[in-house]
């Protein structure tokens, strides 16, 4: 009994050992697995608390980077980029961080309120001026329509900062910067496009002030001579010889106009001078004009109006008559057997007319380019009719500048109508009506005027003299503005005819000292200049009207009856 009884406790016992270090091993079990745990949750931990930061310092980084965006978009809208605002802009990201440095490049030639070119600090860079060894970096180009003017870079110690984010914040700013920079270089460029294209018209300008200058002077010469001549007794050959010289001094005044003229219209510079005249007057310039040619080639010519004489039109005068010329004399030029008429109406605010002629005609293929310039009908060398081209681009142009319209119907062989309409205000003629037609005196009714005419060129002073003398008057002649000034101080002068360009002293400047000196009698502009600047100086320094160059006696008539 004792044996078995000690058995079964024996075999309690071990049971119960058994246990124990099973339970033991368990433990340890357990423990080794919760050690390991803990090793993780530290990992995970420590793995959280890093991109904790990492994210906090992106979120201040990008947070510092609008602010500073905030601020400089503002400055670039402001002003203009220049080396104080790069600097600021340079040292504010500089500040974002201690392990970023940015630099710009930038081609000063392009961009005139930049002086240094290249901007930068040494943070992140040796004392000679190299990189750190463990410096990243990476270069964004600074581009405009024009191709690359200069560059952008941003130093980056790597193993502190996330390249590829800075990368992505500094192309943000960079793209402000580089906005900035290429509106400010086109700006430029327009300024200096701007300053050229001034530059180019005020050569244009005083180019054709001088050429009109230089050309019409000596015409003035040649034509008033002419006139001269042709009043005095002369052989049958002397006057075939005058009407040649009157014809090619005519021809060659009709090219320098066209010339001129279209010159004008492409720089901007002619402008419309209104005056009040009627039909009867421009009707008798026109006949004057043309009835000498029309005799030449044995054609019928005539004029037929419905417009009253009573009826005063305001417009510009002297282009008005400049396209009827155009076209009268186009028709005469092509026409050899037949007739010439002009049909003129007014109706409903329009003075209206058409010239018909009987002559070769144009064909269709011709017509579509008609009015373009320097164009003829028959442009080969052998052609019949010479003339610049430019009669009827003028004339289109100068139609279209008054608001009017030009047309065309011609057949081959038959001959050629043109239509032109132009609106013009119409004022019927009453007693207290401020537009009066101008009555021309007699030549006999000038001789007691004193008259000053200023001219530094020999011969305009012979053609201008002789001029007066048909009409009685014995003129004094000044050389130039200074003279005249000393000379109308002295004599009470009833006229003077001022030139406008002489040495010593113009006669802008003279007309100017001379209104100072509280002269008020009439000075009339002789001027080679027909520019919209050169009329317009000539009314605000004080002279009362113009007579180009070259003028006729009946314009010299014209001016006396006007004016004295």
């Amino acid at each position: 009994m004792q044996s078995k009884s000690d058995s079964l406790i024996e075999r309690k016992l071990k049971r119960e050992v058994a246990s124990r270090k099973a339970a033991e091993q368990l433990l340890e079990e357990k423990s080794l697995q919760l050690f390991s745990t803990n090793q993780q949750l530290e990992v995970a931990l420590k793995q959280l608390e890093q991109r904790s930061l990492e994210s906090f310092q992106r979120l201040e980084f990008k947070e510092k980077i609008e602010r500073i965006l905030i601020h400089f978009g503002r400055a670039f809208l402001r002003g203009n980029v220049d080396d104080i605002l790069i600097l600021d802009l340079l040292s504010q990201l500089n500040k974002v961080s201690d392990d970023l440095e940015c630099e710009l490049r930038v081609d000063i030639d392009l961009l005139p309120s930049l002086t240094q070119g290249i901007y930068y600090s040494s943070k992140l860079r040796d004392v000679d001026g190299s990189l750190l060894s463990q410096a990243a970096d990476f270069v964004i180009p600074l581009e405009t329509e024009s191709g690359r003017i200069g560059e952008f870079r941003a130093l980056i110690k790597g193993h502190n900062m996330d390249v590829g984010f800075v990368r992505s914040q500094m192309l943000i700013v960079f793209e402000q910067v580089a906005s900035a920079i290429a509106r400010q270089v086109t700006n430029v460029r327009l300024v200096k496009a701007k300053e050229l294209a001034e530059e180019s018209e005020r050569a244009t300008r005083e180019f054709l002030a001088m050429i009109n200058h230089e050309l019409r002077t000596p015409l003035n010469g040649l034509l008033g001579s002419a006139e001269l001549i042709g009043e005095t007794n002369l052989t049958n050959l002397q006057k075939e010889l005058h009407s040649n010289l009157s014809q090619s001094g005519e021809m060659l005044r009709s090219i320098i106009n066209d010339l001129l003229d279209f010159s004008k219209m492409n720089a901007g510079m002619l402008a419309l001078v209104e005056q009040a005249f009627n039909w009867h007057t421009l009707e008798l310039t026109i006949r004057s004009i043309f009835e000498p040619k029309i005799a030449e080639k044995q054609l019928e010519f005539e004029i037929v109006s419905t417009v009253p004489d009573s009826l005063m039109l305001k417009g510009d005068l002297d282009r008005i008559k400049q396209i009827f010329v155009n076209l009268i004399g186009n028709a005469i030029k092509f026409t050899d057997v037949g007739s010439v008429s002009v049909v003129v109406t007014y109706q409903r605010g329009e003075l209206q007319w058409q010239v018909t002629d009987t002559g070769i005609g144009i064909s269709e293929e011709a017509q579509a380019t008609l009015f373009n310039p320097f164009v003829q009908a028959d442009r080969s060398s052998s052609r019949s009719y010479e003339g610049t081209g430019l009669g009827l681009a003028i004339c289109k142009q100068l139609i279209e500048l008054m608001d009017g319209s030009i047309s065309l119907v011609s057949q081959p062989g038959q001959g050629t109508t043109f239509s032109v309409s132009i609106p013009l205000e119409g004022k019927k003629l009453s007693g207290a009506d401020k537009y009066v037609q101008l009555e021309v005196p007699g030549n006999d009714a000038y001789s007691h005027l004193k008259i000053l005419v200023v001219d530094d060129i020999k011969m305009n002073q012979i053609v201008i003299t002789k001029m007066l003398s048909k009409l009685g008057i014995s003129p004094d002649i000044a050389t130039n503005g200074q003279e005249a000034v000393a000379m109308a101080q002295k004599e009470d002068y009833d006229l003077i005819f001022m030139d406008c360009r002489m040495p010593v002293m113009d006669g802008f400047e003279a007309t100017r000292h001379l209104r100072a000196l509280n002269y008020e009698k009439p000075i009339v502009a002789l001027t080679a200049g027909t520019t919209r600047e050169e009329r317009e100086t000539c009314f605000e320094v004080g002279m009362n009207d113009i007579l180009p160059k070259p003028y006729t006696r009946n314009e010299l008539h014209q001016a006396l009856a006007k004016w004295s």
